[in-house]
């Protein structure tokens, strides 16, 4: 409980007086998942699926030239 309790804890409530500046170190951490060759071709379908959900999702959040 106490996880779930802090990770809902807003900007104002932990002392932060400008929200603008939280950093989101996510986009350094992670990135576009990439395949080679014909690996689309053998990989499950689901898989694909995935790998095409996640490197989507890194773009919208993180911007193509990160």
């Amino acid at each position: 409980m106490t996880l779930l309790g802090t990770s809902c804890a807003s900007p104002v409530s932990t002392g932060q007086s400008n929200p603008s500046t939280i950093a989101d170190s996510s986009c350094t951490l992670f990135g576009p998942i990439y395949t080679y060759g014909k690996d689309a071709d053998v990989m499950d379908i689901r898989t694909v699926r995935e790998i095409t959900i996640h490197n989507e999702t890194y773009t919208r959040v993180c911007g193509e030239n990160k």
